[in-house]
């Protein structure tokens, strides 16, 4: 049986935003097939037998080392620079997560740094993107859109092999589709509805349109509070009222991400509206993962909204699954993969972005025409079985199972050493020269020891 460790660079635990939900997931469906160990930094825990937990983040550096050097394969999202150049001689085998377009991500989550650093990250990300690439010897991602993207940078950097071209026109074999999935058991329902015992202003009889995520930079959350008030306005009085709940606002993880600006601006926005505390309701916190299925199953329609951009083009937004796995219908802004799974499902409601208008009419269309309402949940869960972790892993199963050789490293190389000095720029704006100085010490002080 092969021995596969799958590194979360986030803590995993009660708390998980969506890299460290997927390790996690991706853990649990390789554990059906394979012995499986789980890195992640503390505080973590797993309340799985089959999975070992290895405490071990990124700046545990030793220990994580040692983790992917007694593996036979190693899944990860990221992994540190100098670890990727060491895979050749621990003779583990590496794959790629890139389910997270991140090379126009950061073009996004940067957008409030001054313009120097926003460079410097923005090239680090894409070097980086280029070392996994080229460390790796398989490649998974979250959708045919996003395998385009992927192999679009692998030509562009060198990195596709004539010789297993050659063997499969397709690199299907090399780089593979295995999107964010659901779990196989639905969610159930606490002992009480958790929306509204948070938020008792919303009456038994009226509509919940539920933001099942965070407020980040390259999402919309200004446009559903425009439209929630476009339906108040237009409901004069008469019937139900819909009202919109954030279901979390924080974010968690072992270090704070980029400062984002969306949540303060959001914030001040549904402020300005008038429509806090009454049609729109905002948990400040998180909810814990193995708590959102009650959230998910007291609301009425998920609603995901963004702009118009290139992260929109290549993203895979995750809270949708969610929807999905709670038979939920989605109103859902045009442009990404599943808003296109969305209509071309009947999954709901797509709208164009930006649109208040629009997207209250979306709303009013699935909300108020109970047949449709109906259509659309059943054409959720006649879809949902598709997106099960269990057959979403199968292709990264398969490829654990068959032992294989390594890629041509030399890319690998060159970015690595060009990511350096980026690397160092980036912890001495986030730690101060003190504290990019111990790291860096600490660095080569491994560096000497090892050699």
């Amino acid at each position: 049986m092969t021995r596969v460790l799958v590194v979360s660079s986030e803590p995993v635990g009660a708390q998980m935003a969506g890299p460290s939900i997927r390790a996690l997931e991706l853990a649990r469906a390789l554990s059906a097939h394979h012995e499986v160990s789980l890195a992640a930094p503390s505080p973590s825990e797993v309340d799985d037998p089959r999975i070992a937990l290895v405490d071990a983040g990124f700046i545990d550096y030793d220990a994580l080392s040692a983790a992917v050097a007694a593996a036979d394969v190693v899944v990860a999202q990221e992994l540190p620079a100098r670890l990727l150049t060491r895979l050749p001689s621990l003779g583990t085998r590496f794959v790629a997560d890139l389910y997270n377009p991140t090379v126009f991500e950061v073009l996004e989550a940067g957008r409030d740094k001054e313009p120097a650093a926003r460079r410097r990250q923005q090239r680090n990300v894409a070097l980086s993107a280029i070392a996994h690439l080229a460390a790796a010897d398989h490649v998974v991602c979250a959708s045919e859109k996003q395998r385009d993207l992927w192999l679009g940078v692998m030509a562009a950097a060198g990195l596709v092999d004539l010789d297993a071209y050659d063997v499969d026109p397709s690199l299907r074999s090399v780089i593979d589709v295995v999107p964010f999935g659901i779990p196989a058991v639905p969610p159930a329902a606490g002992e009480e509805p958790p929306i509204r015992a948070r938020f008792p202003d919303i009456a038994p009889g009226d509509r919940v349109v539920l933001w099942g995520g965070g407020v980040w930079n390259w999402l919309d959350a200004e446009t559903v509070v425009d439209a929630i008030g476009l339906l108040e306005e237009q409901r004069s009085g008469r019937g139900p009222r819909t009202h919109l709940v954030i279901m979390g606002m924080g974010r968690p993880s072992s270090e704070r991400l980029d400062a984002m600006s969306s949540g303060d601006r959001f914030l001040a926005h549904l402020a300005a509206s008038g429509l806090e505390g009454q049609l729109v309701h905002v948990n400040h916190g998180w909810v814990p993962y193995d708590e959102r299925g009650g959230w998910l199953l007291e609301s009425d329609v998920g609603i995901s909204s963004h702009r118009d951009h290139l992260e929109t083009r290549f993203a895979f937004r995750t809270r949708v699954l969610d929807y999905l796995w709670a038979g939920l219908p989605v109103v859902a802004t045009r442009g990404d993969t599943l808003a296109d799974l969305v209509e071309s499902h009947g999954l709901g409601v797509t709208v164009p972005p930006q649109d208040p208008a629009a997207l209250a009419a979306g709303l009013a269309a699935v909300l108020g025409d109970a047949s449709r309402l109906a259509a659309a949940r059943e054409a959720v869960r006649a879809l949902a079985p598709a997106y099960r972790w269990d057959t979403s892993v199968l292709p990264l199963a398969r490829f654990c199972a068959i032992p294989g050789g390594g890629p041509d490293r030399r890319v690998l190389r060159r970015t690595t050493l060009a990511r350096y000095p980026l690397i160092v720029g980036e912890t001495r704006e986030a730690l101060g020269v003190r504290g990019a100085v111990a790291r860096v010490g600490r660095s080569v002080a491994r560096a000497v020891r090892r050699h």
